[in-house]
């Protein structure tokens, strides 16, 4: 499965149709900052899997923020992710990336 982290920031990835990839990025929630996808998401994409692991670090030490996707048809989806706290309009920090999916 593909993965992709902060280093392909702004960067494109591509997907076969009906393959899954998973999105990891670093998020603190005990700081209220969590990553927020646009709602709704490209309907090409489905979210099978949205969870949170905590680092070793303790509690407050923050963790990865993992999304699960699977792309269901050919396109090619900008996916532009926030990180902000739920009450602020405007994110502090943004993940881009294209997502270039293509027919099997």
């Amino acid at each position: 499965m593909l993965v992709i982290d902060q280093k392909q920031n702004n960067g494109v990835v591509e997907v076969p149709a009906e393959d899954s990839f998973r999105l990891e990025l670093h998020e603190n929630p005990t700081t209220g900052y969590q990553w927020h996808l646009p709602s709704p998401i490209d309907p090409a994409l489905r979210i099978l899997d949205d969870s949170f692991e905590r680092s070793d670090g303790g509690y407050g030490s923050g963790g990865i923020r993992r999304w699960t996707f699977v792309a269901d048809r050919p396109s090619v989806i900008a996916l532009e992710i926030g990180l902000r706290r739920s009450w602020e309009p405007l994110p502090v920090q943004t993940f881009k990336i294209t997502v270039d999916v293509k027919p099997r």
